[in-house]
């Protein structure tokens, strides 16, 4: 939303805010674990983001299994919050994803912020993608960007304007990190052409964090 004040232009978006209640799931802060950008069975984002895999069927197969062991290593019973771009391959049948996402799970919670590639599997017959990612397993699936205290939670990053007192927690952007130019690129047409300040971005995607799933109290201040 822009509106105008004192004949500035001052820009800002209203977020659906979420409770303690509905963000921490009844867990202690130690035993949340936060990541994003997975893409489980996507060759190309192995040239896309120089994943050390081979690029090919069997170096994709290596890459999932071995994101995939990240999570057999949490504690037992935790929350893992996944900020988005969980697999990308529509060929994929649902039964094998479905099978991998309960192999994250176990008996843990896992909440979803779906991000862009989300959007590009097959979700038949689900009418939506909610639905759809909440048949494969997830226990609350959210369309983002979420506001929880005084963060925002998102797939893609967001713009913070200087007076507003966010912070950003986000993936998408895999190893690379919000630079104070990054709204100023061509490809953003949702925010205003402005810098902001690198410090209130946190990238939580599994390529920017040496492929390790986050500890809350490492992302957020509890």
């Amino acid at each position: 939303m822009i509106v105008l004040k004192n004949s500035f232009i001052i820009f800002y978006m209203d977020y659906r805010q979420i409770s303690d209640e509905d963000f921490l799931q009844g867990y202690s802060p130690d035993n949340i674990f936060i990541t994003s950008d997975l893409h489980l069975f996507h060759t190309n984002i192995i040239v896309y983001c120089n994943r050390a895999f081979e690029y090919s069927a069997k170096g994709c197969a290596e890459m999932t299994e071995f994101l995939l062991k990240k999570f057999d290593a949490l504690p037992e019973d935790c929350l893992i919050w996944n900020f988005g771009d969980v697999y990308l391959n529509k060929r994929i049948e649902q039964s094998r994803i479905m099978n991998e996402i309960m192999r994250m799970k176990k008996n843990r919670k896992m909440c979803l912020i779906l991000g862009n590639h989300d959007f590009e599997n097959d979700k038949k017959p689900f009418k939506n993608y909610v639905e759809f990612y909440e048949y494969l397993g997830f226990d609350k699936v959210y369309k983002g960007p979420l506001q929880f205290r005084n963060y925002i939670l998102s797939h893609e990053p967001v713009f913070l304007d200087n007076k507003n007192g966010f912070l950003n927690i986000h993936g998408h952007t895999h190893q690379y990190f919000v630079k104070e130019d990054y709204f100023i690129s061509d490809y953003n047409r949702q925010f205003p052409k402005q810098k902001v300040e690198p410090a209130r971005y946190k990238n939580v995607c599994m390529d920017a964090n040496n492929f390790e799933l986050l500890k809350l109290q490492d992302v957020m201040e509890f």
